[in-house]
């Protein structure tokens, strides 16, 4: 079985374990000039959280949080089945979700 079958099917096997909502970085007002903001992510690990290498992370940046209407709550403690492009990250896999057409509540 190759790596990219092997995501996927881990990927599957997350969408039935409940979420857990990682703290998002609060925004800071930046004072000097050309300064470059970390874009205020929020991160969904499902399955075991943070920083368990075997954990599976949605990831929703700043820009979009508003189309997944406050995901910190609404998400937390669901079961979740999340759609798009998995990655590895130093070595942990992820997905950015972009959309409330990626992420359904089961």
């Amino acid at each position: 079985m190759g790596w990219k079958v092997a995501l996927v099917l881990v990927a599957l096997w997350l969408c039935m374990l409940a979420v857990a909502v990682a703290p998002t970085a609060a925004s800071t007002a930046v004072s000097c000039r050309g300064a470059i903001t970390n874009g205020s992510p929020t991160f969904l690990d499902l399955g075991v959280g943070y920083p368990n290498p075997r954990r599976f992370t949605v990831l929703i940046w700043g820009r979009d949080r508003g189309k997944l209407l406050s995901p910190e709550s609404t998400y937390l403690g669901r079961t979740i089945c999340v759609s798009g492009l998995i990655r590895l990250y130093r070595g942990h896999a992820e997905v950015f979700a972009s959309s409330p057409a990626q992420v359904a509540i089961a």
